[in-house]
């Protein structure tokens, strides 16, 4: 019995088939032993063993037509690198994240640290944008010093001070749920909802794999953490109400966002 590949599938998947070819070892014997004697019983030997030959062959034939092509399947390409940029002095997480169109919580997430960590100058971070998309921006040292040899304009004439005009109204950035939760809380509900768009773009599941959750990227897992009404009464409670008591105005836990 000889065990042949035969190919399934479209010829993706391999199986194993037996065939069973009839043992020739001892027809052959016989027919060497003929070599010295002429008799109808060799000649009968040696028929018989010429047509098992041709239909071995046969049945090889049959088994290699029915094979199919290999899997020429090439690799899957690999997906293209996000730009580059390194961190420059002056460089700050919100500066950047207005030039590209992005969130803060975007360019943390992305490069694994969090909202509130200071950058580092000599950081070398990807930006989540395409490579079209990307164009590096100013050198902020550059910008201060073009400020500095600026020439002061000239006194302007004193005019008659006009009435200021009264600002827009604070629109708020997301869903009516989301900033309900937030400013259901005894704390400043405008510069709180603008620090949870900051921290997460107000989404209740933002999730950083540096370990951050939720609407203000708590450090603390907890269950119900992408529940905004969860996480913005665990903030209030965790963090802004103990940096209220130690004498502060409370947003000392968000140090970047809080100037957003």
């Amino acid at each position: 019995m000889i065990l042949l590949p035969i190919w399934a599938n479209g010829g993706t998947d391999v199986i194993t088939s037996a065939v069973l070819i009839p043992d020739l070892s001892t027809k052959s014997a016989s027919v060497n032993a003929c070599a010295t004697f002429s008799s109808g019983a060799c000649a009968a030997d040696e028929s018989e063993v010429q047509s098992l030959l041709t239909r071995q062959a046969a049945t090889a034939t049959t088994l290699a037509a029915t094979a199919g092509p290999a899997n020429t399947a090439g690799p899957t390409p690999s997906p293209e690198p996000l730009p580059t940029m390194e961190i420059r002095p002056g460089d700050t997480l919100v500066a950047l994240a207005n030039w590209f169109g992005l969130s803060p919580f975007d360019i943390a997430a992305t490069n694994g640290f969090a909202v509130d960590d200071y950058l580092q100058i000599g950081w070398v971070l990807a930006i989540p944008v395409s490579a079209d998309a990307f164009s590096m921006p100013p050198d902020p040292a550059a910008v201060v010093a073009a400020a500095v040899e600026e020439e002061p304009e000239p006194a302007a004439i004193p005019q008659a001070t006009p009435v200021p005009p009264t600002a827009p109204p604070y629109i708020p950035p997301s869903s009516d749920e989301v900033i309900a939760a937030i400013c259901a809380l005894p704390w400043p509900c405008e510069t709180m909802v603008r620090i949870a768009s900051c921290e997460s773009g107000l989404n209740p599941r933002a999730l950083n794999p540096a370990g951050y959750y939720g609407l203000f990227q708590i450090s603390n897992f907890i269950d119900g953490w992408d529940d905004p009404v969860i996480n913005a009464n665990f903030a209030y409670q965790y963090k802004y109400l103990p940096a209220l008591n130690r004498g502060g105005d409370g947003l000392s836990p968000w140090p970047v966002c809080r100037y957003y």
